[in-house]
């Protein structure tokens, strides 16, 4: 049994703090057995819940509830489909089970690799009626069948309410109470950031060899969020071998705007991912680097990307992107598609960011 909570990194926070919001919402990230749940900066929770056994079909359930006064929750669905033999057909309707009682047909859209959806009124308001105790949740038709685990269900939805501040109060999925919804946690503007296009091609590449490449290696590391363990630094190149063991690569330049330059040179390497460190420096490639990212996937124009999979087959991806304003990259992203569960490509969008970009 495991119980985790996450926040984002204090760089990540500053650059939302240094940004006008109506008030300033630490987005948290918290995980219990089967279930996770990804509260925003802009006040909404998002919360799966999975299938517990590797042998069962993989299948989720998504109660998402934003903040503020007056707001129901929303439940949507997924169900694998992965071998794509599962079609949905109005001849074998899926329906939806609470603890063995029938409640209806579901009306989903088949994807690629999932069969997704929305419940209903009726049916999002007997789930809701049961989320304070154990509650067996299926779907199936007459050929399949998909299980829903509830264990760290309460205990999840519990910290969504502590999140929102409505433990307490009349309209608490959890812990309710006679306190009105006076004091909840108000919901917050997304991040509104204008994209300043830039070159999305290195213009200069620096060799390890050259004196130029030195003296800026060492203003990039000196930038980089220091750490206590050394085996805990991200940033350390690519590992060649027990003999040489970790190596830095090429330092790519880029030319952003407002007289300054990116720096990106690649910080590590696994099986299916990599990340390239990513840093602000003026154009004379003299005095502080401003640090970004030690994960970035993709340089695009005005655009940092970092996209990697939980596992090499792909059914879990994390996501964040950073977006150049003229002056320095806002990060306007920060998602997790889910849980590493068995459907290609993820099966939510989890958000601890969320952003309007113009």
């Amino acid at each position: 049994m495991r119980t985790t909570i996450l926040t984002l990194s204090s760089f990540s926070l500053g650059l939302i703090s240094s940004l006008s919001f109506a008030q300033n919402i630490k987005p948290i990230v918290f995980e219990k057995d089967q279930w996770e749940m990804y509260c925003s900066n802009i006040g909404t929770c998002r919360a799966a819940g999975y299938q517990i056994e590797d042998d069962q079909l993989p299948a989720s359930i998504l109660i998402t509830r934003k903040a503020g006064a007056n707001q129901g929750i929303s439940v949507e669905y997924t169900l694998s489909d992965q071998d794509q033999e599962l079609r949905y057909t109005a001849k074998d309707p899926i329906r939806f089970y609470l603890n063995g009682k029938d409640l209806g047909m579901i009306q989903p859209v088949s994807g690629d690799f999932s069969i997704t959806g929305q419940l209903n009124k009726v049916q999002t308001q007997a789930l809701s009626a049961l989320l304070k105790q154990k509650v067996r949740i299926e779907f199936k038709n007459k050929k399949y069948h998909w299980i829903v685990s509830d264990a760290g269900m309460t205990a999840t939805l519990l910290k969504m309410d502590d999140f929102q501040k409505r433990v307490g109060t009349t309209n608490a999925l959890i812990r309710k109470g006679s306190q009105n919804e006076s004091a909840l946690l108000q919901p917050a503007p997304k991040l509104e950031v204008k994209k300043v296009k830039t070159s999305d091609k290195p213009y200069l590449t620096l060799k390890p060899s050259t004196a130029q490449y030195k003296t800026l290696f060492s203003t990039l590391m000196a930038a980089k969020p220091k750490v206590k363990d050394p085996d805990e630094d991200i940033c350390q190149g690519s590992f060649e071998g027990e003999k040489e063991g970790y190596r830095f690569g090429n330092i790519e330049l880029y030319k952003l705007t407002n007289n300054k330059i990116l720096a990106t040179t690649l910080c590590w390497s696994g099986a299916y991912n990599q990340g390239y460190g990513a840093w602000v420096v003026d154009q004379s490639l003299k005095g502080k680097a401003e640090f970004v990212s030690e994960s970035v996937s993709d340089v695009l124009s005005g655009e940092l990307v970092a996209a990697h999979k939980g596992r090499g087959v792909g059914d879990c991806w994390s996501h964040q992107q950073w977006i150049w304003n003229g002056a320095r990259f806002i990060q306007t992203s920060d998602r997790w598609s889910g849980a590493c569960k068995g459907v290609t490509g993820g099966m939510w969008s989890l958000e601890k960011i969320e952003s309007d970009i113009r």
